[in-house]
């Protein structure tokens, strides 16, 4: 016989499973960033025959339990919802307040007409509040398709990207300029720099390193900066050599360039991914090289490789475990201990959006199908964050309580009126060990 508690787990779980779980749809150009042992994703859009589709839900996985690939849960974040539509822009976590993520550039859509919103162009999230605020910062240009770094000091650093209104817009800039935020000050500038400039570039992927030196790899360049039509763009853009190398170093605010001479070959690419281990390697996955148009495109080649930046002059090598990588371009890839987690974007292997996680063991560089967290990340918590916390916990544990409190409630009510119906004539009630 199943026991009253079992049958009260289950109408439990059952309750308070579809409330929290949250079904996703695959996109590409959205966000994820690390915070608090979560994935936390936002933004993006699909492209569709008719009209776009765009997204503004927060929804997160919690890195703090195991899963598989196949059977996940991720949560929806119900009262943070972006304030604008955005994809192909950066998000960043702050170094000196793990509570804050700055969400900058990107195409923008007003979530309200559809219409372009460049109205503001740095936006900050509170991850405690769950609210957005957008940030008066002067001297901003909207900038779609970059990535930007911060270093331990609060400086976010974000080099080039392009400037058009739309994605399917056919005119534009492309930019090589170096932007920096001061996140302690709010002050946005442009460095001043005249030697070594890269040609301008976008859909790039950049990496900090320890000793401050940020790795820019692959994207797209245009010469001319600026085109006044898709085929002036077409007949003009290149892809980078994946072995030409641009450096940026942050503490000199100077360019230089690496040629690497050895190692693996590396094709071109754009729209990919790249994670930066703690021990100095780089591991980039997918990507896409576009022949004149969406419908004309060629694979990438190999489809994950690893760069040692340990070296004086750095290594590519292609391991193993790169044929059966996935091929995807506008994903997102983020390390968490021993894996790099990679999210939605396009699925070139099955021709459509991906709406599933791929996992890759750092440790020994491999594909596997389930996750075991590591110890968790904490830090000392504020008295405001432990107030938030505690208030959303709270709320959260009284709606659930109240709900387990009913329904044990009517159980033992259900339990009580069956055993008076089977025992009408008897007085007094009788209990398990007692005379």
């Amino acid at each position: 016989m199943v026991s009253c508690s079992l049958i009260i787990f289950y109408i439990i779980t059952l309750l308070i499973n579809p409330i929290l779980c949250y079904d996703t749809e695959g996109r590409i150009g959205h966000n994820s960033v690390i915070i608090h042992n979560r994935l936390l994703v936002f933004g993006g859009w699909k492209e569709n025959e008719t009209i776009d589709t765009y997204y503004s839900e927060m929804f997160y996985l919690d890195l703090t339990n195991p899963f598989d690939i196949k059977n996940k849960s991720w949560y929806l974040i119900e009262e943070g919802n972006l304030p604008v539509y955005t994809y192909l822009s950066a998000a960043i976590v702050s170094t000196l307040d793990d509570d804050i993520i700055y969400l900058i550039g990107g195409y923008r859509r007003n979530i309200t007409t559809n219409k372009n919103d460049y109205s503001n162009l740095v936006y900050m999230y509170n991850y405690s509040t769950t609210r957005w605020t957008p940030l008066k910062v002067d001297n901003v240009t909207p900038r779609q398709e970059i990535m930007g770094v911060i270093n331990n000091e609060g400086t976010i650093y974000i080099f080039g990207g392009s400037n058009a209104a739309d994605y399917n817009v056919t005119a534009g800039t492309l930019y090589n300029d170096m932007q920096i935020f001061n996140v302690s000050t709010m002050f946005w500038s442009k460095l001043n720099i005249i030697y070594n400039f890269p040609s301008p570039r976008c859909a790039y992927t950049a990496n900090i390193l320890k000793n401050g030196i940020i790795v820019y790899l692959g994207g797209i360049e245009f010469d001319k900066g600026t085109f006044t039509n898709i085929s002036e763009f077409i007949s003009g853009y290149n892809y980078p050599s994946m072995k030409t190398i641009r450096l940026f170093d942050t503490l000199k605010s100077e360019w230089a360039q690496m040629n690497v001479t050895g190692g693996d070959d590396i094709s071109p690419r754009a729209y990919h991914s790249s994670v930066l281990t703690t021990d100095g390697y780089i591991i980039i996955l997918g990507g896409i090289i576009v022949l004149g148009g969406i419908e004309k495109y060629t694979t990438v080649s190999p489809k994950l490789a690893i760069l040692d930046t340990n070296k004086d002059i750095y290594e590519w090598t292609i391991p193993a475990s790169s044929n059966s990588s996935p091929i995807l371009y506008g994903h997102t890839a983020n390390l968490y201990g021993n894996y790099m987690i990679c999210v939605f974007g396009y699925d070139m292997d099955n021709s459509d959006l991906n709406s599933q996680i791929y996992l890759f063991d750092i440790s020994n560089y491999t594909w596997v199908t389930t996750y075991t967290p590591p110890p968790p990340i904490t830090t000392e918590p504020t008295e405001t964050n432990v107030t938030n916390v505690t208030t959303k916990s709270l709320r959260i544990g009284l709606g659930v309580a109240g709900g387990v409190v009913l329904i044990i409630l009517v159980s033992i009510g259900v339990i009580v009126f069956k055993r008076y119906r089977t025992k009408p004539h008897t007085p007094i009630l009788e209990i398990s060990g007692t005379k």
